[in-house]
Protein backbone atom coordinates (compact mmCIF):
# COMPACT_ATOMS: atom_id res chain seq x y z
CA UNK A 1 0.00 0.00 0.00
CA UNK A 2 0.77 4.02 -0.56
CA UNK A 3 1.97 6.67 1.65
CA UNK A 4 -0.47 9.03 1.07
CA UNK A 5 -0.91 12.80 2.69
CA UNK A 6 -4.22 14.10 2.27
CA UNK A 7 -4.55 17.54 2.24
CA UNK A 8 -7.88 19.01 4.19
CA UNK A 9 -8.07 15.63 5.68
CA UNK A 10 -10.02 17.64 8.59
CA UNK A 11 -13.21 18.66 5.96
CA UNK A 12 -16.40 16.81 5.36
CA UNK A 13 -14.95 14.96 2.50
CA UNK A 14 -11.11 14.71 3.68
CA UNK A 15 -12.44 12.93 6.75
CA UNK A 16 -14.24 10.36 4.72
CA UNK A 17 -11.22 10.16 2.55
CA UNK A 18 -8.75 9.18 5.41
CA UNK A 19 -11.46 6.84 7.13
CA UNK A 20 -11.37 4.56 3.77
CA UNK A 21 -7.86 5.03 2.86
CA UNK A 22 -6.78 4.00 6.45
CA UNK A 23 -9.40 1.03 5.95
CA UNK A 24 -7.87 -0.29 2.82
CA UNK A 25 -4.36 0.09 4.31
CA UNK A 26 -2.81 3.15 3.22
CA UNK A 27 -0.23 5.35 5.38
CA UNK A 28 -2.41 8.44 5.71
CA UNK A 29 -0.72 11.38 7.18
CA UNK A 30 -2.49 14.63 7.17
CA UNK A 31 -1.48 18.18 5.92
CA UNK A 32 -2.42 21.60 6.15
CA UNK A 33 -3.89 23.28 3.09
CA UNK A 34 -2.40 27.03 2.34
CA UNK A 35 -4.83 29.88 2.25
CA UNK A 36 -4.58 31.81 -0.69
CA UNK A 37 -5.56 34.56 -2.36
CA UNK A 38 -5.45 34.99 -5.77
CA UNK A 39 -7.31 37.19 -8.42
CA UNK A 40 -9.14 35.40 -11.13
CA UNK A 41 -8.01 37.14 -13.96
CA UNK A 42 -4.27 36.88 -12.72
CA UNK A 43 -4.76 32.59 -12.90
CA UNK A 44 -6.23 33.06 -16.25
CA UNK A 45 -3.35 34.22 -17.82
CA UNK A 46 -1.63 31.47 -20.20
CA UNK A 47 1.86 31.28 -18.60
CA UNK A 48 0.61 31.32 -14.76
CA UNK A 49 2.99 29.33 -11.99
CA UNK A 50 2.93 29.71 -8.73
CA UNK A 51 5.74 30.95 -7.13
CA UNK A 52 9.15 29.39 -6.78
CA UNK A 53 9.57 30.02 -3.28
CA UNK A 54 6.54 28.59 -2.15
CA UNK A 55 6.44 25.14 -4.45
CA UNK A 56 9.87 25.36 -2.85
CA UNK A 57 8.20 25.11 0.78
CA UNK A 58 5.33 23.09 -0.08
CA UNK A 59 7.19 20.13 -1.21
CA UNK A 60 9.40 20.06 1.79
CA UNK A 61 6.30 18.69 3.10
CA UNK A 62 5.91 15.72 0.63
CA UNK A 63 8.81 13.60 1.68
CA UNK A 64 8.16 9.43 1.28
CA UNK A 65 4.69 10.64 0.09
CA UNK A 66 3.62 8.44 -2.96
CA UNK A 67 0.14 10.00 -3.61
CA UNK A 68 -1.23 13.54 -2.53
CA UNK A 69 -4.97 13.67 -2.06
CA UNK A 70 -6.23 16.74 -2.33
CA UNK A 71 -9.57 17.96 -0.16
CA UNK A 72 -8.94 21.20 0.40
CA UNK A 73 -11.02 24.21 -1.15
CA UNK A 74 -14.02 26.58 -0.48
CA UNK A 75 -17.06 23.74 -0.78
CA UNK A 76 -19.69 26.98 -1.12
CA UNK A 77 -22.04 26.87 -3.67
CA UNK A 78 -23.89 30.28 -2.88
CA UNK A 79 -20.01 32.23 -2.29
CA UNK A 80 -18.88 35.05 -4.32
CA UNK A 81 -16.37 35.76 -6.42
CA UNK A 82 -13.18 36.60 -3.85
CA UNK A 83 -9.85 36.37 -4.01
CA UNK A 84 -9.91 33.91 -1.46
CA UNK A 85 -12.62 32.03 -3.06
CA UNK A 86 -10.15 31.39 -6.50
CA UNK A 87 -7.17 31.21 -4.58
CA UNK A 88 -8.70 28.19 -2.71
CA UNK A 89 -10.32 26.23 -5.76
CA UNK A 90 -7.88 27.32 -7.98
CA UNK A 91 -4.46 28.42 -7.64
CA UNK A 92 -4.32 25.97 -4.25
CA UNK A 93 -4.78 22.76 -6.64
CA UNK A 94 -2.20 24.18 -9.06
CA UNK A 95 0.39 24.68 -6.43
CA UNK A 96 0.10 21.40 -4.75
CA UNK A 97 0.24 19.66 -8.55
CA UNK A 98 3.66 21.73 -9.06
CA UNK A 99 4.48 20.81 -5.39
CA UNK A 100 4.03 16.85 -6.13
CA UNK A 101 6.26 17.83 -9.35
CA UNK A 102 8.83 19.21 -7.70
CA UNK A 103 9.31 16.62 -4.84
CA UNK A 104 8.68 13.15 -7.57
CA UNK A 105 5.50 12.58 -5.82
CA UNK A 106 4.04 10.59 -9.11
CA UNK A 107 0.44 11.01 -8.18
CA UNK A 108 -2.19 13.74 -7.55
CA UNK A 109 -5.95 13.00 -7.07
CA UNK A 110 -8.34 16.80 -6.83
CA UNK A 111 -11.75 16.72 -5.20
CA UNK A 112 -13.36 18.75 -7.69
CA UNK A 113 -16.88 18.77 -8.03
CA UNK A 114 -19.91 17.70 -11.01
CA UNK A 115 -20.86 21.72 -11.10
CA UNK A 116 -18.66 22.35 -13.64
CA UNK A 117 -20.52 20.91 -16.02
CA UNK A 118 -23.29 23.09 -15.14
CA UNK A 119 -26.65 22.31 -16.52
CA UNK A 120 -25.73 19.94 -19.21
CA UNK A 121 -28.41 17.33 -20.18
CA UNK A 122 -25.94 14.43 -19.40
CA UNK A 123 -22.76 14.32 -16.81
CA UNK A 124 -19.31 12.72 -18.22
CA UNK A 125 -15.83 12.59 -17.96
CA UNK A 126 -15.34 15.01 -20.37
CA UNK A 127 -13.76 18.44 -20.43
CA UNK A 128 -16.92 20.15 -21.34
CA UNK A 129 -17.07 22.96 -18.75
CA UNK A 130 -20.34 24.90 -18.32
CA UNK A 131 -20.44 26.32 -15.09
CA UNK A 132 -22.93 28.67 -13.42
CA UNK A 133 -21.96 29.79 -9.94
CA UNK A 134 -18.66 31.71 -9.29
CA UNK A 135 -17.93 28.45 -7.04
CA UNK A 136 -18.14 26.58 -9.80
CA UNK A 137 -16.14 28.58 -12.30
CA UNK A 138 -13.58 28.88 -9.48
CA UNK A 139 -13.19 24.92 -9.50
CA UNK A 140 -13.35 24.98 -13.47
CA UNK A 141 -10.40 27.22 -13.31
CA UNK A 142 -8.81 24.87 -10.83
CA UNK A 143 -9.47 22.03 -13.34
CA UNK A 144 -7.90 23.62 -15.99
CA UNK A 145 -4.70 24.69 -13.80
CA UNK A 146 -4.00 21.06 -13.48
CA UNK A 147 -4.73 19.78 -17.07
CA UNK A 148 -1.87 22.42 -17.69
CA UNK A 149 0.58 20.99 -14.99
CA UNK A 150 -0.31 17.12 -15.57
CA UNK A 151 0.38 17.96 -19.36
CA UNK A 152 4.26 18.19 -18.84
CA UNK A 153 4.17 14.62 -17.99
CA UNK A 154 6.02 15.09 -14.35
CA UNK A 155 2.60 14.20 -11.97
CA UNK A 156 -0.21 11.59 -12.84
CA UNK A 157 -3.37 13.76 -12.09
CA UNK A 158 -6.45 12.69 -11.65
CA UNK A 159 -10.00 14.93 -10.79
CA UNK A 160 -12.67 13.31 -9.26
CA UNK A 161 -16.07 15.15 -9.82
CA UNK A 162 -18.49 13.95 -6.82
CA UNK A 163 -22.02 15.97 -7.09
CA UNK A 164 -23.56 17.04 -4.42
CA UNK A 165 -22.62 15.40 -1.04
CA UNK A 166 -25.07 13.93 1.55
CA UNK A 167 -24.19 12.40 5.06
CA UNK A 168 -25.05 12.58 8.82
CA UNK A 169 -23.96 16.16 10.86
CA UNK A 170 -23.80 17.86 7.45
CA UNK A 171 -26.06 21.21 7.36
CA UNK A 172 -26.86 21.03 4.15
CA UNK A 173 -28.28 17.66 4.46
CA UNK A 174 -30.29 18.34 7.29
CA UNK A 175 -31.56 21.53 6.25
CA UNK A 176 -32.95 19.69 2.92
CA UNK A 177 -34.63 17.30 5.11
CA UNK A 178 -36.58 20.21 7.21
CA UNK A 179 -37.38 21.44 3.25
CA UNK A 180 -39.03 18.14 2.53
CA UNK A 181 -40.58 18.77 5.86
CA UNK A 182 -42.25 22.47 5.82
CA UNK A 183 -43.07 23.39 1.98
CA UNK A 184 -44.39 21.61 -0.91
CA UNK A 185 -42.89 19.01 -2.82
CA UNK A 186 -42.59 19.83 -6.73
CA UNK A 187 -41.78 17.67 -9.26
CA UNK A 188 -41.86 18.29 -13.08
CA UNK A 189 -44.12 15.38 -14.96
CA UNK A 190 -43.44 11.66 -13.09
CA UNK A 191 -40.70 12.81 -11.29
CA UNK A 192 -38.42 10.13 -12.63
CA UNK A 193 -35.58 11.84 -13.89
CA UNK A 194 -32.57 10.91 -12.17
CA UNK A 195 -30.62 13.45 -10.00
CA UNK A 196 -26.95 13.17 -9.10
CA UNK A 197 -26.26 13.19 -5.42
CA UNK A 198 -23.76 10.86 -3.31
CA UNK A 199 -23.51 9.84 0.17
CA UNK A 200 -20.77 10.99 2.23
CA UNK A 201 -19.25 7.10 2.82
CA UNK A 202 -19.30 6.51 -1.26
CA UNK A 203 -17.51 9.62 -1.66
CA UNK A 204 -14.80 7.95 0.27
CA UNK A 205 -14.58 4.54 -1.11
CA UNK A 206 -14.47 5.69 -4.31
CA UNK A 207 -11.46 7.84 -3.68
CA UNK A 208 -10.00 4.30 -2.53
CA UNK A 209 -10.90 3.02 -5.57
CA UNK A 210 -9.06 5.41 -7.55
CA UNK A 211 -6.06 4.90 -5.52
CA UNK A 212 -6.12 1.06 -5.90
CA UNK A 213 -5.86 1.40 -9.70
CA UNK A 214 -2.60 1.59 -11.04
CA UNK A 215 -3.83 3.59 -13.38
CA UNK A 216 -6.79 6.03 -13.52
CA UNK A 217 -8.34 9.12 -15.93
CA UNK A 218 -7.59 12.11 -15.91
CA UNK A 219 -11.28 12.85 -14.87
CA UNK A 220 -13.18 10.09 -12.89
CA UNK A 221 -17.12 10.80 -11.77
CA UNK A 222 -18.78 9.97 -9.33
CA UNK A 223 -20.98 6.82 -10.13
CA UNK A 224 -24.75 7.07 -10.03
CA UNK A 225 -26.76 6.15 -7.10
CA UNK A 226 -29.85 5.30 -8.48
CA UNK A 227 -31.87 8.38 -7.04
CA UNK A 228 -34.41 10.06 -9.19
CA UNK A 229 -36.25 13.22 -7.85
CA UNK A 230 -39.12 11.55 -6.89
CA UNK A 231 -37.17 8.62 -4.97
CA UNK A 232 -34.68 11.69 -3.50
CA UNK A 233 -38.29 13.15 -2.02
CA UNK A 234 -39.69 10.06 -1.17
CA UNK A 235 -36.44 8.74 0.99
CA UNK A 236 -36.36 12.24 2.81
CA UNK A 237 -40.52 12.89 2.99
CA UNK A 238 -42.00 9.71 3.05
CA UNK A 239 -46.32 9.85 2.43
CA UNK A 240 -46.22 13.34 1.35
CA UNK A 241 -47.70 14.25 -1.38
CA UNK A 242 -45.51 15.03 -4.65
CA UNK A 243 -47.30 17.99 -6.74
CA UNK A 244 -46.23 18.25 -10.59
CA UNK A 245 -45.45 21.06 -12.86
CA UNK A 246 -44.98 21.26 -16.52
CA UNK A 247 -41.46 20.78 -17.65
CA UNK A 248 -41.26 23.28 -20.68
CA UNK A 249 -42.11 26.26 -17.46
CA UNK A 250 -39.45 25.34 -15.57
CA UNK A 251 -37.40 25.43 -18.61
CA UNK A 252 -38.30 28.41 -19.52
CA UNK A 253 -38.07 30.19 -16.17
CA UNK A 254 -34.43 28.86 -15.30
CA UNK A 255 -33.30 30.06 -18.92
CA UNK A 256 -34.82 33.38 -17.89
CA UNK A 257 -32.52 33.90 -14.36
CA UNK A 258 -29.61 32.04 -15.47
CA UNK A 259 -27.74 35.05 -16.85
CA UNK A 260 -28.52 36.95 -13.83
CA UNK A 261 -27.64 34.16 -12.13
CA UNK A 262 -24.17 33.90 -13.59
CA UNK A 263 -23.24 37.37 -11.47
CA UNK A 264 -25.36 37.24 -8.46
CA UNK A 265 -23.92 34.30 -6.91
CA UNK A 266 -26.89 33.65 -3.99
CA UNK A 267 -29.13 33.27 -6.95
CA UNK A 268 -27.18 31.43 -9.39
CA UNK A 269 -26.64 28.74 -6.54
CA UNK A 270 -30.45 28.51 -5.89
CA UNK A 271 -31.47 28.61 -9.98
CA UNK A 272 -29.06 25.29 -9.82
CA UNK A 273 -30.10 23.33 -7.04
CA UNK A 274 -33.88 23.94 -8.42
CA UNK A 275 -32.80 22.87 -11.75
CA UNK A 276 -31.71 19.58 -10.11
CA UNK A 277 -34.52 19.02 -7.97
CA UNK A 278 -37.13 19.52 -11.31
CA UNK A 279 -35.52 18.32 -13.78
CA UNK A 280 -32.59 15.93 -12.56
CA UNK A 281 -29.42 15.52 -14.91
CA UNK A 282 -28.48 12.43 -16.17
CA UNK A 283 -24.92 10.75 -15.79
CA UNK A 284 -23.03 8.91 -18.93
CA UNK A 285 -21.60 5.69 -16.93
CA UNK A 286 -17.74 6.35 -16.62
CA UNK A 287 -14.72 4.81 -15.78
CA UNK A 288 -15.39 3.06 -12.33
CA UNK A 289 -18.57 1.57 -13.93
CA UNK A 290 -16.65 -0.48 -16.48
CA UNK A 291 -14.31 -2.05 -14.00
CA UNK A 292 -17.20 -3.41 -12.12
CA UNK A 293 -16.85 -1.20 -9.31
CA UNK A 294 -19.59 -1.13 -6.90
CA UNK A 295 -20.60 1.75 -3.93
CA UNK A 296 -20.35 0.01 -0.77
CA UNK A 297 -23.78 2.29 0.44
CA UNK A 298 -26.70 1.94 -1.25
CA UNK A 299 -30.56 2.31 -0.89
CA UNK A 300 -30.63 1.83 2.99
CA UNK A 301 -28.51 3.55 4.01
CA UNK A 302 -29.96 6.69 2.19
CA UNK A 303 -33.34 5.64 4.48
CA UNK A 304 -30.97 5.84 7.78
CA UNK A 305 -29.74 8.78 6.74
CA UNK A 306 -32.86 10.58 5.93
CA UNK A 307 -34.42 9.15 9.52
CA UNK A 308 -31.68 10.73 11.85
CA UNK A 309 -32.19 13.99 9.71
CA UNK A 310 -35.62 14.24 9.19
CA UNK A 311 -36.44 16.30 12.51
CA UNK A 312 -33.34 18.88 12.11
CA UNK A 313 -34.78 22.50 12.40
CA UNK A 314 -32.43 24.65 9.80
CA UNK A 315 -33.29 27.40 7.75
CA UNK A 316 -34.09 27.32 3.98
CA UNK A 317 -30.81 28.63 2.51
CA UNK A 318 -28.78 26.00 2.20
CA UNK A 319 -31.41 23.33 1.81
CA UNK A 320 -31.17 21.86 -1.54
CA UNK A 321 -28.94 19.01 -2.82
Amino acid sequence: MSRVAVFGAGGFIGTATTVALRAAGHDVVTRRARRLRVDAATLEHPTWTPARDQIARLAGELDDVEVVVNAAGIATAGAARTPMLVGGNAAWPRLLADACARAGVPRLVHVSTAAVQGRAHVLDESLRYAPLTPYARSKTLGEQLLRDAAARGRVAVTLYRPPSVHGSGRRMTAAFAAFCRRYPLVTCGDGEQPVPVALIGNVGAVIAAILAAEHAPFVVAHPYEGHTVRSLYETFAPGRRLHTTPPALVRGLLDVTAPTGQWLAPLGALCRRADLLLLGQAQRPGWLRHRDFELPLGRPAWHELAAATRHAELPLSSHVP
